[in-house]
């Protein structure tokens, strides 16, 4: 594990340098937004195999943009999912974006999932790692290094509102239940880059995500190997919960590769919420 979170650790130091620290190469290269954007993904998806393939104990990754899985070592434990640039269309607002990374241990399902990591770029630069073992640790890069804070933990209620989909297409009941916590003082927080609307609600310690079903994503947006399972894994070990409208996100099982789900995570008692709300 430590050779993976080493690698890791590679992949965000060059990302971080060569993509959005050297930024113009990509928005002042007169390519199209569509052009630019997939020669940013493409290039952050090859610093990302490129670290991979030196990891004796990585077996095989895949990437949630192109889904071919690349055998590493056969005799290696780890399967390694990644997304290697979370929505790069908003590259060109100086907003931060990220990684997501799911490692699991022999097969890629809930039980075998032993840490899950994002790294968030751009103006906040920082690394956040999650295992049983350690809980929930964040990085920050300083002089050259990446230095180990505090621990991150949910308490039990927050105050951040952070929800995705468009809101004509909100169903009328995503909508009351919306307004149920807008009507409690919860400040609505929200990027559309996965792994900073999580960094938000781990720093402010609480609140809630959701990305319920819609008429554009009927089965949920975010696609269970790559984003659901590592960043519920993320949420749980932080002391919070995440479900879909079926239950608890980290009990689904016989998951198809590119399957998704709706997701709600946050604080326990927001979820709770959440759950008497689907419930009803």
């Amino acid at each position: 594990m430590i050779a993976v979170f080493n690698a890791i650790t590679n992949i965000a130091e060059d990302i971080e340098k060569n993509v959005f620290v050297d930024c113009d190469r990509f928005i002042s290269s007169g390519l199209s937004d569509k052009e630019r954007n997939e020669q940013a993904r493409s290039y952050c998806s090859s610093v990302i195999q490129r670290e991979f393939s030196r990891v004796k104990s990585i077996h095989s990754f895949i990437g949630k943009q192109h889904k071919n899985q690349r055998v590493n070592n056969e005799k290696g434990r780890y399967k390694v999912t990644y997304v290697a640039i979370d929505n790069v269309d908003l590259l060109d607002v100086n907003f931060s974006l990220g990684s997501i990374f799911g490692i699991y241990e022999n097969e890629m399902d809930a039980f075998h999932l032993k840490a899950a990591m994002y790294i968030t770029y751009g103006p906040t630069f920082q690394l956040v790692f999650a295992s049983k073992s350690e809980g929930v640790i964040y990085f920050s890069f300083e002089d050259g290094e990446f230095i180990e804070r505090d621990p991150l933990s949910l308490d039990v209620e927050g105050k951040i509102n952070s929800t995705g989909g468009l809101a004509s297409e909100w169903s009328d009941e995503h909508r009351e239940l919306l307004d149920s916590f807008f009507n409690k003082g919860y400040r609505l927080r929200f990027s559309d880059a996965l792994s900073l609307d999580t960094h938000q609600i781990l720093f402010k310690r609480g609140g809630l995500y959701s990305s319920p079903a819609t008429p554009s994503f009927p089965d949920g947006k975010l696609e269970v190997l790559f984003e659901a399972f590592p960043i519920s894994y993320i949420i749980e070990q932080a002391g919070g919960r995440a479900i879909s409208d079926k239950g608890r996100i980290l009990d689904m099982t016989n998951v198809q590769l590119g399957q998704k789900t709706p997701i709600y995570f946050g604080s326990k008692n927001e979820i709770q919420i959440v759950e008497d709300f689907l419930n009803k």
